[in-house]
């Protein structure tokens, strides 16, 4: 099947790019960052509302990280296939209809396909975004400005996403986490067409095998790191998928050597700058993601804050992304991006870090804050910097594939951080369980393990749970 372009590649004779088109596709990215942690705060009302176990609250996340984080190399080869205006609009239909349907679900089951439609829609919506950025825009001044916002809006819209989560949760309903997304996809699917250029590469075959073997191999690593994270990594199921990802992940790669067009051109990995700033995207999300879901969940249950309290709580990160991303043009401009990357993630694995000593006596502006800063200041200056070597010397007919390829690495790193970040938990909580059956509590406890007050156990349970359990 050979894909022909109905418009030209754009290139030196580029039209003239309308004002609002960079705004635009910051604000797609927007949406679709924000769905990324806006939920977290609102899992408690969740498993209240649709009586869900903690297997089955754990897949309103993890629903939508399969999905997502398993067809993006899909999503970015698509947008240079069919064109990445085309890609990018039926990834925000797709979004937008499965956030209505997350928002109106009133069983467990129509929840979840929601949420594996809105990953869907994600995986195909967030890579052109970054694409059409390096495609529409010439190299210089005005794209670095471009990667400022594009940066700025990625990072933000984590942020966002928990503030925004804790206030709609609190002061309307969890459902508003969903439904939020409803107005602004509609108002980019009507301004899409009239604001962005539709950009496509030459004309070329489709992968198929390429891109099955690959979502295949995504899909089940994915999976398998999950599983491993909320059970064992020793288990059964888990050891089985890790192992499937790895034989279809040698399959994808035979695959590719041998067509001629293939989905992912292992060229893109063979040039360092590229393939040290997928590393270094992977090593961030490995820090920001579980930071972020230790956080929420320990300003709820250890400091007892409700979820606008905790939400509000992760602004100094938001306002660090900011002020840094702004500031990041300006020294790109006269360092490089390479500086920038290494303060950056310096910044954020020492912000991340501090928040494993958070305790319940922590003092919020002594400790708390300063080490938010340094994630906003973290994220801030990385996102921009290393987006932008991302795609480095990359041709047109490839930015989708090569911006895929930078989101797969940020999705399977942050996947892998968080899932060994439960598993780290898991292991505190059952050791925890047995060492207070080991003596006599001072005062019998109702629940055993769960609803002990005192100083035996840290935080007391804003939501009904199993004995001895931790649920992410």
């Amino acid at each position: 099947m050979t894909v022909h372009p109905t418009t030209a590649p754009l290139g030196a004779d580029a039209p003239t790019l309308p004002k609002l088109a960079i705004p635009l596709i910051c604000i797609a990215q927007l949406m679709a960052t924000l769905d990324v942690t806006i939920v977290n705060l609102a899992l408690p009302a969740i498993q209240q509302d649709l009586d869900l176990s903690n297997a089955g609250l754990a897949w309103v996340i993890d629903a939508y990280t399969l999905a997502y984080a398993g067809l993006l190399l899909v999503g970015g080869r698509g947008g240079d296939l069919f064109g990445h205006r085309r890609t990018l609009m039926v990834g925000i239909a797709m979004f937008t209809a499965s956030s209505l349907l997350a928002g109106l679900a009133t069983e467990a089951g129509p929840l979840l396909a929601a949420r594996a439609g809105q990953g869907l829609g994600a995986a195909l919506a967030t890579p052109t975004t970054l694409s059409l950025i390096t495609t529409l825009v010439p190299a210089g001044p005005r794209r670095t400005r471009a990667m400022v916002a594009y940066g700025a809006m990625a990072g933000l819209g984590i942020t966002l996403g928990l503030v925004l989560g804790g206030v709609l949760t609190e002061a309307a309903s969890w459902r508003w986490v969903f439904l939020v997304n409803v107005p602004i996809g509609l108002v980019l699917l009507v301004s899409a067409p009239r604001v962005l250029p539709e950009t496509r590469g030459v004309a070329r075959r489709v992968d198929l095998l390429g891109a099955l073997t690959g979502t295949a191999a995504l899909t089940t690593l994915v999976y398998g790191v999950i599983r491993a994270g909320t059970h064992h990594w020793g288990e059964q199921q888990s050891v089985i998928a890790l192992t499937a990802s790895l034989v279809l992940l040698v399959a994808f790669v035979l695959v590719e050597m041998r067509v001629t067009e293939p989905t992912l051109p292992l060229w893109l990995l063979r040039h360092r700058v590229r393939l040290g700033a997928y590393l270094v995207a992977a090593l961030l999300f490995g820090c920001l993601y579980p930071s972020f879901f230790l956080l929420s969940r320990a300003l709820q249950d250890v400091l007892d804050l409700g979820p606008i309290g905790a939400g509000l709580r992760f602004l100094p990160i938001g306002v660090g992304v900011l002020v840094f991303a702004i500031a990041a043009r300006k020294v790109m401009l006269r360092t490089g991006a390479r500086v920038l990357v290494l303060g950056g993630t310096l910044a954020t694995t020492a912000g991340a870090g501090a928040t494993i000593f958070l305790e319940r006596d922590t003092g919020y502006a002594t400790f708390l804050l300063p080490a938010l800063i340094g994630l906003g200041a973290g994220v801030g200056t990385t996102f921009v910097a290393n987006s932008a070597l991302a795609m480095t010397d990359v041709p047109d007919r490839d930015t989708g594939i090569a911006s895929g390829l930078l989101s797969t690495f940020s999705a399977i790193g942050g996947t892998i951080g968080v899932a060994a970040l439960a598993s780290v938990a898991a292991a505190r909580t059952e050791n925890g369980c047995a060492s207070f059956r080991t003596r006599p509590p001072r005062t019998p406890p109702s629940t055993p393990c769960s609803t002990a007050s005192g100083s035996d156990w840290p935080s007391r349970p804003r939501w009904p749970r199993p004995p001895c359990s931790w649920s992410w």
